[in-house]
């Protein structure tokens, strides 16, 4: 995954580390006196707080680092390094993921070779370690999700709920009228003036307040439409079922792209569900770890029973999760079909066609039964077991095709009563 978080981090007087989209940068130094490693060499960047005066020069002038340290005499990269930064100089270190590996570069994309690399440990050993580890946590955060999709499924509900939400953008505040000076008084072009200016200011604010205004009707307007449809409509009205379930499923971050349609019956007791699963190749291959005590990244394949076994994991997970919006959202549901498949190729037509991995009945007081405050305990696999289950998966996540219920399964499941 790509680095999705901007955020600065202040580690020491002088000493800052920053994460962005682009990388990590790590800056030591007094404000306002700066000295950049790059490509092209290094320069000292001086400027004069609030004169927007600034001075650049390039310290070494026959090159960049490799050229510094080809002539005789001259330090080494490394050396050339820690000298600027015990002078109270700054370097720049980012980190982006090339081919797989952690590369550490400056400012200009040039990786630092293995003397500077120790030179920035010395000087920023602590804050890289926890820079490179919140790098690896983004980037390991996809095989998580994918692992605890099930995580925040929803109890069931008899009755509807509706949660309000609040107008988004703040009221515009009024901006003060201007006072009138000592000149302005004297002066009627510059009281005239003034008394534009304030006019301006009153019109700016009335204009902003009525399209604020009118926003903020539509807003509750919408609000009340949803309040109606998720609390009275849901009930009766199979459209309205439909279109609660639709957008309250796509609100869900789901890890992967996942293809959910459904099917509600005419009494709105029970609902097919059909889930398009990803494949098995669309999941991460690698993994990235922290060194123990050094500021340094590893990259480890994820072996391959692992993958399957976290694959196994999302298949059932997704199920969980749908099945949870169903009973929480619906309540005159009663009792639901999921049948999930992945694409496929036939092969006596080679048209497209489905591979069913599992189909699953579950009734509401079946759903009942689940310890929703111990999902984080709960393997999904082994919750879809406790239902009217049809799958064939060895104990390692591999699957085989099966042949899903109908809707007549689903008809005969129904609860006494209903």
């Amino acid at each position: 995954m790509a680095l999705r978080f901007r955020r600065r981090i202040r580690i020491a007087p002088g000493i800052s580390l920053n994460l962005s989209k682009s990388g990590i940068g790590a800056s030591i130094g007094p404000r306002g006196a700066k000295v950049s490693v790059g490509r092209r060499g290094v320069y000292a960047n001086v400027g004069l707080p609030g004169t927007g005066l600034a001075y650049r020069e390039k310290l070494n002038k026959r090159g960049g680092r490799g050229a510094t340290s080809a002539r005789a005499g001259a330090p080494s990269p490394g050396k050339a390094l820690e000298h600027q930064l015990k002078a109270g100089g700054s370097a720049v270190a980012r980190v982006r993921v090339e081919d797989g590996e952690v590369v550490i570069t400056d400012d200009d994309g040039q990786p630092y070779d293995e003397t500077e690399l120790r030179v920035l440990r010395k000087y920023a050993g602590e804050g890289m370690r926890d820079l490179l580890q919140q790098a690896c946590d983004r980037l390991n955060a996809d095989l998580l999700a994918l692992a605890t999709v099930h995580i925040d499924t929803l109890p069931p509900r008899d009755k509807p709920v509706f949660q309000a939400r609040a107008f988004p953008e703040p009221e515009p505040q009024r901006r003060p009228r201007l006072q009138p000076t000592l000149w302005s008084r004297i002066w009627p072009p510059a009281g005239r003036r003034l008394e534009e200016q304030n006019e301006q200011r009153a019109e700016q604010y009335a204009r902003a307040f009525s399209e604020w205004e009118a926003a903020a009707r539509a807003f509750n307007e919408q609000e009340r439409q949803r309040r109606e449809q998720e609390t009275e409509l849901v009930l009766t009205n199979l459209d309205a079922m439909a279109n609660v379930l639709e957008e309250h499923l796509g609100e869900i971050p789901w890890p992967r792209e996942t293809n959910v349609s459904f099917d509600l019956g005419d009494d709105a007791s029970t609902i097919a569900i059909d889930i398009e699963l990803p494949e098995e190749d669309a999941f991460p291959d690698v993994e990235y770890n922290l060194a123990a005590k050094q500021a340094k990244v590893s990259v480890k394949k994820v072996a391959a029973t692992r993958r399957r076994m976290l694959y196994r994991d999302y298949a059932h997970g997704v199920a969980m999760r749908v099945l949870g919006e169903i009973f929480h959202r619906l309540p005159t549901v009663q009792v639901a079909l999921v049948s999930a498949y992945m694409p496929a190729l036939d092969a006596g037509t080679g048209q497209p066609s489905e591979s069913y991995l599992y189909s699953v009945l579950v009734t509401k007081p079946q759903w009942r039964e689940i310890n929703f405050k111990a999902l984080a305990d709960i393997e999904p696999p082994a919750t879809l077991e406790h239902f009217e289950l049809r799958r064939k998966m060895t104990k390692t996540g591999v699957f085989k095709p099966i042949e899903p219920f109908d809707v007549e399964a689903l008809a005969s499941c129904r609860t006494p009563g209903v």
